[in-house]
């Protein structure tokens, strides 16, 4: 995706830290962290009032290239549990205001006896650039009524975040982690038994986890229910409260990513060395444990607002780009497999057909890479861009040239069928079917249809420079 220099750009934005996007325009979260998407609104301003110009951060290269620019039209506004991201989805460039470098924020503008329809803004009071203001627009329907809607919102997510206070977890861990039982007992054993004491009580202390982050709201409410019911505010304590003691699962399933890392290395190694690996299946098994425990960010349709649909094109784009998913599967994979693996991917926040279609109808408009084909059939895939149907059809062609000069006797059969196709590019029957067909429009194939089936064939009449019939 193209990405315009931030260099060319002298603007508040530009001069905040600058935020990781993926391929495609999504912020990279900091998982190490235990970073967690809570917000997304989307035709927000940034200005900045003060007297001057701010200054580019350390890390830019050319200085200032351009003259200065107080404010950014049309940013989408992502608060996390660590930070503010706003992003220039055009430009393709992302600022953060970290939420430790936040003092405070409190809400302004909106309608007044001399301005009836005024801004609805967020003023933040920061440590590293002082006084910033963030007005929302009322998002892509532009609706004055949704603006103070927004400001809300987003002023309700980033105090609960300034409240929790996320970015501390690391060090609480730390020092959660180093006062576990399963560490003192251990300490005093050694050898052998001091290893596998440590693992019981590892493993024992992990399948306790979430029993401990529902526990809380459980005791609370045996407790009484009329006092529940007036305290408003208990829910989110109860995610807060919940959020807090994943933490310790996310470090879990970190190191099993680091297992599986360290299993590919010598799995590699292994071959290499022309050794077997028996624990090839555990790991394979592993990963697609770890795999099916779902996406860092999987924001629902409340909280992501009207960009839902173009967010859940992004997320889709950047899973199928993740392990060459979509390439492993010959750059073209059938809207059923891909909603399938989706959703599995998703957990418990499915999206329904209805709202998949949706996304990849805006993924050409996105401009992501990958977008959504019919065929004349009627069978719907996700495709790469990239993917060139002249040279699909030219490797068919080989591949039906090849069988013919494989030195077969002549009680074999020539030309190739959908399983040859199948086995050979490791795809599926519908899609080889689909790919011949078009092979064969194209002029590349030719067909003979018997009792025994359908079989394709090199067309002969095929040449470099001219199509058989003369016209295209």
């Amino acid at each position: 995706m193209a990405t315009k220099s931030r260099t060319q750009r002298w603007s508040p934005l530009t001069c905040l830290t600058p935020a990781s996007l993926s391929p495609s325009g999504l912020i990279i979260l900091e998982s190490n962290d235990g970073e967690v998407e809570t917000l997304v609104r989307t035709n927000v301003e940034l200005r900045y009032y003060g007297s001057g110009a701010l200054s580019l951060p350390t890390t830019s290269s050319a200085g200032k290239s351009a003259p200065w620019n107080a404010r950014d039209l049309d940013l989408s506004c992502y608060v996390t549990t660590h930070r503010i991201v706003l992003i220039d989805e055009k430009d393709v460039v992302g600022g953060s205001i970290p939420l430790p470098l936040v003092q405070t924020a409190q809400p302004a503008g909106g309608p007044s006896f001399r301005s009836p329809k005024g801004s609805y803004k967020l003023e933040l009071s920061t440590h590293a650039w002082g006084e910033l203001t963030i007005v929302f627009r009322g998002g892509e329907t532009n609706s004055y009524s949704q603006s103070a809607k927004h400001r809300d919102d987003a002023l309700d997510a980033i105090r609960r975040s300034l409240k929790r206070k996320a970015w501390q977890d690391k060090e609480r861990q730390a020092m959660k982690e180093a006062l576990r039982p399963s560490r003192a007992i251990a300490s005093r054993k050694v050898g052998v038994d001091a290893i596998l004491t440590q693992n019981a009580l590892r493993h024992r202390e992990n399948a306790n986890l979430a029993d401990v982050a529902f526990g809380g709201s459980n005791e609370r409410g045996a407790k009484s229910t009329s006092v529940m019911r007036k305290d408003k505010g208990s829910k989110k304590e109860d995610i807060d409260s919940f959020l807090g003691e994943a933490t310790e699962l996310i470090k879990v399933i970190q190191k099993y990513s680091a297992t599986i890392e360290r299993q590919r290395a010598v799995t590699a190694t292994a071959s290499s060395a022309g050794r077997g690996d028996t624990s090839g299946k555990d790991t394979a098994k592993l990963v697609g444990m770890m795999e099916n425990m779902g996406m860092t960010s999987a924001l629902s349709q409340k909280q992501s607002g009207s960009v839902y649909h173009k967010q859940l094109a992004r997320q889709l784009v950047d899973f199928l780009r993740q392990n060459d998913k979509l390439t492993k599967a010959g750059g073209m994979m059938t809207l059923t497999d891909a909603y399938c693996l989706f959703n599995r991917a998703r957990g418990t926040n499915m999206v329904s057909p209805e709202d998949l279609l949706k996304a990849l109808d805006l993924m050409k408009e996105l401009n992501l890479g990958i977008s959504k084909r019919s065929f004349s059939s009627g069978v719907m895939v996700i495709q790469d861009d990239a993917f060139d149907d002249e040279i699909m059809a030219k490797k068919l062609a080989d591949l039906a040239s090849s069988s013919d000069n494989t030195g077969l006797t002549e009680a074999a059969i020539a030309g190739i069928t959908v399983m040859d196709v199948c086995r050979s590019l490791k795809t599926s029957a519908l899609l080889a079917n689909e790919q011949l067909l078009s092979a064969e429009q194209m002029g590349w194939l030719c067909r003979d249809s018997t009792i025994e089936g359908v079989r394709f064939f090199p067309n002969l009449f095929k040449t470099e420079t001219s199509h058989p019939f003369g016209h295209r």
